[in-house]
């Protein structure tokens, strides 16, 4: 009767399983070893796969289905050499290994997770936040009120502050509300003699570095007196200060630690800007702030916002009231005239005689460029899909265009159809709506001319040709596509044409990137001279040093200012007037898919809001206001109306820790759902399982040591962990650059709006990146050494005192502001990790020790394993997949080494792979796959023995026996020794296959581990501890030297290849080369260039400064582009040699030509080119400076002389003779500006 109750329910249980969604299932481990037979023999007849499976000593049934990702028909293996078991055995026979009376043992935690309890290092203000007496300063005060737009509201600010302890100032960016409120509340408070603390918060550490100053500056006083500002790492405060400038992620890790009654006691006023973008961190500043209302009735909460949706505020908090500030009060102020994208295209086209350029270039590469094999890859994709039509061939295809920025209007080379061409031929509506979410054209005609539409009608299919039939225009509506042609049109109309004054230009772009790509753009059309001289080119972002942007800020004097910003431009005013804003109606996001679990960026339109105010930022000094808007006029009904909330779609492990260090005694999703932003629960407890899987949480979600250091590493919980593991591995240098190309844009892929390039240059830059990828991997498997040899490559070529002032191509420019963003991460990080206390200046925790294992690169690859866990897999060479922990199937992107740019199948690449376990550093959602970048492969030693939770013991092993035996699979080969192997388990897929005695040694190595990480957390910030040599660091260092020798040992038995030289230490890099070659091709007249000083060689500084005397000089009114004259000239120096311009070749070859020809009304081109090899190899410009002769860098490439001659002949025209003459000879303006063109356009169209 039991037995057939049990059957009956095993039969249930397995049908609710099988018509489920999970891919695999755990039954409960209280099952005698009869019933879990039961469940077997029931998972065989359903086809599923079940194997019993041991979890801190606790048996249970875990049944796959047929298809099930985390099923390996055969476990991996682990068979240590005799020289690692010596190691391992010789380690343990130490007298202070585990279990002895001697200091080096289990951290107590190890055993008792409660008996310690992690807690937060405290971290307040400077000098504390104790009350200070408002002092005046009649002279600054009024100073500051006669040039502040909002002293008419003075009175009525001060008023409503009095009636109300909530109030929200809402105006526009013009009233300079963080200023100027401030200045008013100390001055109120300065003449009733009160106390007077006042904490302004920013959104980012730049404003309120740039925001103290400026109000130091009106007071006459220096900066830390009166008002201060403290951030990250950086202070200038005074007990006396009245005002501190901060930030919100910095407030709230001071209100970690302490009560809501301590934190504000002191505190008098807080004032949040921008309360209206609602930003993740001020959203919970916010909930803090509601809390601290309720026990501090002397507290005043002030929100500045410029938003007309701001009664949610008041909801939330309850009380106060909203004053509005009315900018057409103010003088000065005029209306702003807005053009969309159908107005721009009519404006570049009236104009289309100043701005056409010549097209030879490319129509001579689309005609000799030939697709290579990822093209032919596509076009069989396409015939496939065609031919069956199923949504499996459409996902194949999706992949190619997600994963190898394959176009989705990809064009069949023979028939010239699209995908959703064939879609609509199909007459499967689902994939057309698909491919139109995805921005696919139907517009697009093949080698029939028939589009989409046409397709539609001739199938009859009338739902198909509805949906079609009400497209717009895709490319104007999909926000990743930026026609970066078009904006250059439009800034040569504004400089050059006489229909408009000229006027200063503030350019408002998405991210860094699109950044880096319109500032080459736009240096590259100074160059050749299709922008007037007179234009110079400010860049202003988040992360950009203060003194650029004391610079951008002022401007130069009788020029065409150019500045081309982030959205930090919404929060700071320049000095001089703006005439145009180029708003690029985009923003650059990181989500997160709860569907896939991975991270996104993406590019999104902005709101209507955030349009609204771009357009009124030049509501200033009685300009009349022009906005251009690279966005159809009808789609802004469209976009959203507010700002989006950060905290419903971004990653929160950060924000998840944050709430747990500020409430430790809340669940982290009650907490979130009581701010003003309420993320989506799914997403809240995908998050806080991740934590609970990286150990930042525990099982009961409390935070554990590891969280307690993280919080004040600025990077995502993850890659703070690698850079844990890499401090006590002691490989801290090479891991550092690593996480920092981990935590920024990836240098070596194509850029995201690949579909802004015709597909030959598309093809060559895919070409030029996978060569550079697989020569920077020196035939080692691994992603992640690529990143090392390029930032060691980089920091070589720039140490020169002297580096090359010159233009290569698109990436490499954009290339080089990645790798300044790489190194300036890397500097922020060490600054943290001391700020935490994980590293110090001097003992067995400094620069020096910790490095010391630099040059091992297994030590390296054993860090990313224990920190990027669980970003593992191992390749099944039985099936030929890639076996994770997610439901989803896993395939390696294209970009990676260790896949090839083909569509041949892994399981024929594995068998070349010395090892089948692989470590990742990223994810990306491929139509229905995860794409996995940044791999590298790593020995399975290094798997068993840092992968997984710290605390495992010998209950998670069993015998083979228990769990091989009956695994409900077809049969299989066996080892020969298998009857004597145990399995042990490391989390609920990992699991690996070796002997019995292996086992133990190795869990005994990974608990000595595991002892001295938790050891390490605990008390790093006790800084004599790790100062003074003691038998605890004597018997870690022994371990360390240990692990050392056993992965190296395991490595060279796999096969791997040891690389060389790459701990190298980074040195400081002396100048910055996107700051300062714009500061280079900045224009200047003759007489202020006289008293222009270009300090390049300030290695403190580390960029261009120049030092400007303001001269009066006549007003220029028009702006022109100048005439060009070109000259050749034959160069046999070496490029080392001819960079540094031999003075008797530059001045007998070149100057006795070239400078009786030198004209100030002309540009004097000198193109130099080589023989044997024929080639041109530098484009400059010769000019005088301070008399003498010089020439100016400008573009640097190796162009093939037969290629100039081959497209003249094409086109007639006449060609010179490039022969070896010494000497410089002037050449024909067309066949010179061919080559100027060849040089600066190629790989664009």
């Amino acid at each position: 009767m039991i037995k057939t109750i049990v059957q009956q329910y095993v039969f249930e249980q397995l049908m609710h399983f099988k018509d489920g969604n999970r891919c695999c299932q755990k039954f409960c481990g209280s099952f005698r070893s009869t019933e879990r037979l039961i469940f077997m023999e029931f998972a065989l007849k359903l086809e599923c796969h079940s194997r019993v499976c041991i979890n801190n000593g606790i048996e249970f049934v875990k049944i796959y289905k047929k298809n099930c990702l985390h099923f390996m028909e055969r476990i991996p293996e682990l068979r240590l050499t005799t020289y690692t078991e010596k190691e391992l055995f010789m380690l343990q026979r130490e007298s202070d290994f585990i279990g002895s009376q001697i200091e080096m043992q289990m951290s107590p935690e190890f055993f008792s997770p409660n008996c310690i309890r992690p807690s937060v290092p405290p971290h307040r203000f400077s000098l504390g936040l104790k009350q200070s007496m408002a002092r005046k300063n009649l002279r600054g005060q009024q100073n500051f009120q006669d040039k502040c737009a909002l002293k008419i509201y003075k009175v009525g600010l001060l008023e409503a502050m009095d009636r109300s302890r909530v109030l929200i100032v809402n105006g526009d960016y013009i009233f300079e509300k963080s200023t100027g409120l401030p200045m008013y509340i100390i001055e109120n408070c300065a003449e009733r003699r009160a106390h007077c603390k006042i904490v302004c918060v920013e959104r980012e550490q730049l404003l309120a570095i740039h925001n103290s100053e400026k109000l130091s500056e009106y007071l006459g006083e220096k900066v830390g007196n009166t008002v201060a500002f403290q951030i990250h790492l950086q202070s200038r405060i005074s007990e006396g200060s009245n005002l501190i400038y901060t930030t919100s992620s910095f407030l709230l890790r001071v209100l970690m630690g302490q009560s809501i009654v301590d934190s504000f006691r002191h505190i008098s006023h807080v004032i949040v800007s921008d309360v209206y973008r609602h930003e993740a961190f001020t959203d919970l500043l916010l909930s803090e702030l509601r809390a601290a209302l309720r026990c501090h009735a002397h507290l005043k909460v002030i929100l500045l916002s410029n938003s007309q949706h701001n009664i949610s505020f008041l909801e939330y908090f309850g009380e106060g009231e909203i004053l509005q500030l009315d900018s057409s009060q103010t003088p000065n102020v005029q209306k702003s005239y807005v053009f969309h994208m159908e107005d721009i295209q009519n404006i570049i086209e009236t104009d289309r005689n100043l701005i056409n350029r010549k097209q030879i270039y490319i129509n001579f590469m689309n005609t000799s460029c030939r697709p290579n094999g990822n093209f032919i890859n596509a076009d069989r994709i396409l015939e496939n899909y065609e031919l069956i039509g199923t949504d499996q061939a459409l996902a194949t295809f999706l992949y190619m265009v997600e994963g190898e920025n394959i176009p989705i209007d990809y064009q069949h080379s023979v028939t010239g159809r699209t995908a959703i061409t064939i879609a609509s031929n199909i007459g499967n509506i689902a994939h057309i709506k698909m491919l139109l979410d995805k921005f696919a054209d139907p517009f697009i005609m093949d080698k029939q001319n028939l589009n989409a539409i046409s397709h539609a009608i001739a199938s009859g299919n009338i739902l198909c040709i509805e949906l079609l039939s009400s497209c717009k225009n895709i490319k104007t509506i999909n926000p990743s596509v930026l026609d970066y042609s078009l904006v250059m049109d439009l800034i040569k109309v504004l400089t050059i044409s006489p229909k408009w004054e000229a006027g200063n230009i503030i350019i408002i772009v998405a991210d860094y990137e699109q950044l880096l790509r319109l500032n080459y753009w736009v240096l590259r059309c100074k160059m050749i001279g299709d922008l007037p001289q007179e234009v110079v080119i400010y860049m202003l972002h988040n992360n950009i040093e203060k003194d650029q942007l004391d610079m951008a800020m002022e401007g130069t004097p009788e020029c065409i200012n150019i500045i081309i910003a982030t959205d930090i431009i919404e929060s700071i005013i320049p000095k001089f007037s703006i005439k145009y804003i180029i708003d690029l109606v985009r923003n650059r996001r990181t989500l997160y898919n709860t569907e896939s679990g991975c991270k996104e960026t993406s590019y999104e339109w902005i709101s209507r809001e955030a349009l609204e105010n771009r357009a009124r930022l030049t509501n200033n000094k009685g300009e009349h206001a022009l906005c251009f808007r690279l966005i159809p006029a009808f789609l802004v009904d469209k976009l959203s109306k507010t700002y989006a909330a950060e905290l419903l779609s971004m990653p929160l492990d950060r924000v998840c820790l944050t709430v747990k260090l500020l409430s430790p005694h809340t669940m982290v999703a009650e907490y979130l759902q009581s701010t003003i932003s309420k993320p989506p629960f799914i997403h809240i407890h995908n998050t806080v399982e991740f934590l609970k899987k990286i150990y930042v949480f525990d099982e009961l979600e409390e935070v554990t040591w590891l969280g307690c250091r993280l919080i004040d590493v600025p990077i995502d919980c993850q890659l703070g962990k690698v850079l844990v593991f890499a401090i006590l591995l002691q490989c801290l240098d090479p891991v550092l650059t690593i996480v920092s190309f981990l935590s920024t844009l990836d240098p070596l892929e194509l850029p995201n709006d690949s579909g802004n390039i015709n597909l030959p240059a598309l093809d060559e830059m895919r070409a030029k990146i996978k060569g550079e990828r697989k020569r920077l991997a020196e035939n080692i498997f691994s992603d992640h050494l690529i990143y090392l040899r390029l930032y060691q490559e980089w920091q070589n070529n720039l140490r020169d005192d002297n580096p090359e002032m010159v233009l290569i191509d698109e990436h490499d420019y954009v290339l080089n502001g990645i790798l300044e963003k790489v190194c300036d991460i890397r500097t922020h990080l060490v600054g943290a990790l001391r700020s935490s206390q994980l590293i110090h200046n001097q003992g067995q925790l400094s620069m020096h020790y910790i490095n010391l294992k630099s040059n091992s690169w297994p030590i390296i690859k054993a860090a990313l394993v224990a920190g990027l866990y669980p970003c593992l897999g191992v390749v099944d060479t039985f099936e030929g997949r890639i076996k994770c922990n997610r439901s989803q199937e896993l395939v390696i992107h294209p970009t990676s080494i260790l896949r090839e740019i083909t569509m041949e199948p892994l399981i024929t690449k594995a068998h070349c792979f010395p090892s089948k376990w692989m470590v990742y550093g990223n994810e990306v959602n491929c139509g229905g796959l995860i794409s996995v970048g940044c791999c590298s492969l790593v020995s399975p030693i290094t798997v068993a023995m840092l992968a997984g939770p710290p605390k495992i013991d010998l209950s998670n092993v069993s015998s083979i026996n228990v769990a091989g035996s009956n695994q409900g699979s077809d049969n299989h080969m066996t080892h020969e020794n298998e009857h004597e192997d145990s399995i042990f388990y490391i989390d609920d897929w990992l699991e690996i296959k070796m002997e019995p005695t292996t086992i133990q040694l190795l869990i005994k190595t990974r608990q000595y581990f595991y002892s001295a990480y938790m050891n390490f957390l605990q008390n790093c910030g006790s800084i004599d501890k790790w100062r003074r040599t003691n038998s605890f660091l004597a018997a870690v260092s022994r371990l360390f030297d240990t692990l050392e020798r056993v992965f190296a040992l395991e490595d060279q038995a796999c096969g791997f290849v040891k690389p060389i030289n790459i701990g190298l230490r980074p040195k400081a890099v002396p100048n910055k080369f996107i700051t300062s070659f714009n500061a280079v091709i900045s224009w200047n007249e003759e007489n202020a260039i006289n008293n222009t000083q270009i300090l390049m060689n300030d290695n403190n500084s580390k960029r261009v400064e120049f030092k400007k005397n303001h001269i009066q000089v006549k007003s220029v009114k028009k702006f022109v582009c100048l005439e060009k004259q070109f000259f050749a000239a034959c160069a046999s120096q070496s490029d080392l040699t001819f960079r540094k311009y031999p003075q008797d070749w530059l001045r007998d070859a070149i100057a006795k030509v070239i400078e009786p020809y030198l004209r100030k009304d002309k540009l004097t081109y000198v193109l130099l080119y080589n023989k044997h090899p024929d080639e041109f190899c530098l484009v400059a410009v010769a000019t005088k400076l301070f008399g003498s002769f010089k020439l100016q860098e400008y573009f640097k490439n190796k162009l093939p002389i037969n290629e100039v001659l081959k497209i003249c002949a094409i086109h007639n025209i006449s060609a010179p003779v490039f022969s070896e003459k010494r000497n410089a000879f002037q050449i024909d303006a067309v066949v010179g500006k061919l080559i100027l063109d060849l040089f600066a356009f190629r790989n664009h169209k």
